[in-house]
């Protein structure tokens, strides 16, 4: 349905106000499977090549004004919040966020989610992050996340895939050429100053935060259940 929306309608309107709906979405287990299915639908639909085109290079004011929006629901899933980041090439919040992955309720459902998002990274949508991974100099912070959600893995299948991938990135001594100002200033990514990635980085550990009490206040309520059962 999602789909079929964003094909005969504007799909930047379609995902702004289910975003804003979801911002103010109050059973954050339903947030949480919502966001996580748009962020699905808006990395692999056909009919969605053209927002992520808009959303990869956030040139315009709209594009940037869109990505905040989408973040600040897509920060009821941890996992969702760090590939729209690689979506948007935003690599050094990715790398952030990772680093707050620490302070956050490791599940199995949220390495499974991990586990999804290698998966995609070795999908043609994200052909143009790995394509920068030569660009060594230019993009430590991707390399980061990378390893970041390495460290994060299990030794699964999905870390010797994610191992394998970095183990490809080459040596930045070997990738320079003779002319290298050049290079690094036709491939840097110019910074979208008018963001305040702080603001959304705190606005992340809220959201987490909220996750966290309703799902201690869930597991308290299901005691209490299976006791009441028992006596």
């Amino acid at each position: 349905v999602c789909r079929q929306l964003c094909l005969l309608l504007n799909a930047e309107n379609i995902f702004h106000s289910m975003a804003d709906i979801l911002l103010r979405e109050e059973d954050l287990k339903f947030a949480s499977t919502m966001v996580h299915t748009l962020n699905t639908i808006l990395l692999t639909s056909s009919e969605l090549f053209q927002l992520r085109n808009q959303l990869k290079d956030l040139k315009t004011p709209e594009s940037r004004n869109l990505f905040c929006c989408l973040y600040r629901s897509w920060c009821h899933n941890p996992v969702t919040t760090v590939s729209l980041c690689f979506l948007t090439q935003n690599y050094k919040h990715a790398y952030d966020l990772i680093q707050k992955f620490g302070d956050l309720e490791v599940t199995v459902d949220f390495l499974t989610e991990v586990d999804k998002l290698v998966q995609l990274i070795e999908c043609p949508i994200f052909t143009y992050l790995r394509l920068q991974l030569l660009d060594v100099k230019n993009n430590p912070y991707l390399i980061k996340a990378l390893y970041g959600l390495l460290m994060l893995l299990p030794q699964s299948s999905a870390f010797q895939l994610l191992s394998h991938r970095l183990q490809c990135v080459p040596n930045p001594e070997l990738m320079q050429t003779t002319d290298v100002s050049k290079t690094n200033t036709s491939y840097r990514r110019p910074t979208a100053s008018n963001i305040d990635y702080t603001e959304l980085l705190q606005h992340f550990e809220k959201v987490q935060n909220k996750h966290l009490e309703a799902r201690h206040q869930r597991a308290g309520r299901a005691e209490q259940l299976d006791r009441r059962v028992v006596l």
